[in-house]
Formats: C-alpha cells, sequence, structure tokens
C-alpha cells in the first residue's frame, strides 16, 4: 500500500457551492485539509458543516484579472504553511477530479513540482499584462459595462501610454497556468521571496492576470528544479474560455492519458464544471474514478 503524503487544498470560489461540496467530498481523505478563500462579493456557503477538515480564510473582494485574485493565492498559501504538509494543491471551486485519489497519491510520492512554466511571453499581446497599468476595481468581462467603468479603462490606456512600466524586477519573464501543486519547500521558499522583494508585489499590484505571471517568474529565476507540469486539464478551445467541461469531453476523458493544456503531463484535475450538468459528474465518479 502506498504511502498517502499529506496534501492542504487551496481553493479559491465564490458561487456554485453544491458543487464545491462534491469536489470536497471527492478529495476527502484523513491526510488532507481544506484551505478556502471565499470572494467577499459573494455569500459565505452554508452547505459545508459536515467537513471538520476545512478552514475559511479572511476573506476580500476578488477581481476578474485583477491583483486582488493573485493576493488570495498568496494569502492562502501563507495560511497552509503554518501547518505541515508535503504538497499544496491550488484549484478553483469549479474544478473535479477525473482519476481517483490514489492516480494523485502515487504521482506526488515520486516527487517534484507540478507546475507549467515557459519562458517569456506566449503571445505578444500578453506582454502588456506586465508592461501596461490595470486597475483592480471591477469585473473587466462584465457586459454593457457603466460608464464609470469604461472611464476607468480609458484611463488605464492613457496611465499605459504615457508611463508605461519599464523596471522590470526580474531578469527572465515566465508564464504558466494559475494551478498547481507545488512542495513545501517550494510554497515556502515563494512566500520568503516575496517578503525579502517587496518590488515584485509593488510592480504587479496593477498588472493583468499575475497569477499567470508572478509564481511562474518566481520559480523560473530560482534554482528549483524537477518540474513535472501541472494536473489540471483546461479546454481553452472557446473565446472567451476555457469551455465547461460538459459530456462532450467523455472521448477525451476515456483515454488512459489526459493531458494538460501544454500537452506535457496527466491531468488529475479539470476545469471548469457546473454542479447543475450532473450527468459528466456522474459518468466520472461511476466510470473514471473507481
Amino acid at each position: 500500500m502506498q504511502n498517502k503524503i499529506k496534501i492542504a487544498y487551496l481553493i479559491t470560489a465564490y458561487h456554485d457551492y453544491e458543487h464545491l461540496k462534491r469536489l470536497i467530498a471527492a478529495l476527502n481523505d484523513k491526510n488532507v485539509y481544506f484551505f478556502i478563500h471565499i470572494d467577499k462579493n459573494s455569500l459565505m456557503p452554508t452547505n459545508l458543516n459536515e467537513f471538520e477538515n476545512i478552514k475559511f480564510i479572511k476573506r476580500h473582494k476578488v477581481w476578474w484579472g485583477g491583483w486582488s485574485h493573485q493576493k488570495a493565492i498568496l494569502n492562502l498559501m501563507a495560511e497552509a504553511l503554518k501547518g505541515s504538509y508535503d504538497y499544496y494543491a491550488l484549484i478553483s471551486g469549479s474544478d473535479y477530479p477525473i482519476k481517483n485519489n490514489d492516480f494523485l497519491y502515487s504521482l506526488l510520492n515520486e516527487g517534484g513540482e507540478f507546475v507549467s512554466i515557459k519562458e517569456g511571453f506566449p503571445a505578444e499581446f500578453k506582454k502588456g499584462w506586465i508592461t501596461n497599468f490595470y486597475f483592480d476595481l471591477f469585473y473587466r468581462r462584465k457586459p454593457n459595462k457603466p460608464v464609470w467603468i469604461k472611464v476607468l479603462l480609458r484611463l488605464e490606456k492613457k496611465i499605459s501610454l504615457y508611463f508605461p512600466k519599464k523596471n522590470f524586477p526580474f531578469e527572465r519573464v515566465f508564464f504558466g497556468p494559475t494551478w498547481w501543486v507545488l512542495t513545501h519547500s517550494t510554497v515556502n521558499y515563494i512566500l520568503d521571496f516575496l517578503e525579502d522583494n517587496p518590488k515584485y508585489e509593488r510592480f504587479f499590484k496593477n498588472s493583468f492576470c499575475s497569477e499567470e505571471i508572478l509564481i511562474p517568474t518566481i520559480i523560473g529565476n530560482s534554482d528549483i528544479k524537477n518540474l513535472k507540469g501541472n494536473l489540471t486539464y483546461v479546454d481553452w478551445r472557446i473565446a472567451p474560455g476555457p469551455a465547461f467541461i460538459s459530456k462532450k469531453h467523455r472521448e477525451i476523458f476515456e483515454n488512459s492519458i489526459v493531458n494538460n493544456e501544454y500537452g506535457d503531463n496527466c491531468a488529475f484535475f479539470a476545469r471548469k464544471f457546473k454542479n447543475e450538468n450532473s450527468e459528466i459528474l456522474k459518468y466520472i465518479d461511476n466510470y473514471l474514478r473507481i
């Protein structure tokens, strides 16, 4: 019987709490603990009282693409690090495991950092994510934007045009998916690095989607080795993505190997799910997680 290592699940969530409950129930084990940040824009869940291994951390408002989401992630890391866990798995409340838990334990028992990073900008327009100025005050994808949001968007463009950010606090930039599973030593290194280098947070506070750049850049410029690729499948074949997981993904999941979006590792999680799409969830539970 393989050793079941201790895992801290770090979850950012803001809605669909029935699915969140289903996610926690699927991952639950005596060797895991759940640290959850609930967006302050949302109501708190009231359906998780049966679980004793959950801690809700202090909440703040989270805006899509803003520093506020990265800050929630860092706060989850800091809170979980007070315990003693072998691995820390960052997932969203709309994720779900597509294999049984022993599959994850077998991967983690082999060691390594399960994160995907690539040097440089994956597309030229994404360079603007860090050279341009962005407010962290509103939901950027909101349709029929009110006047005050439109004014802020114009102001962002003016600031970016006349005062572009030039003094990068790093030698090389790295990009990667938000989601990862990292060892205790790596999570500790990241938080210590940010504490010792406050210029990083100052720089990224007004960047866009910093959760896809900050941690990958810290890891990429470090001596951290044995990067094995992240463990989350995401379908980016629609715009704007990602696509919700539905019965059309069954053919993908029926393959013995389901790659992550970089195609460099076998996925354990997939996102995004809706609890109302019970057909695909029942299929996963009855045929893939047995």
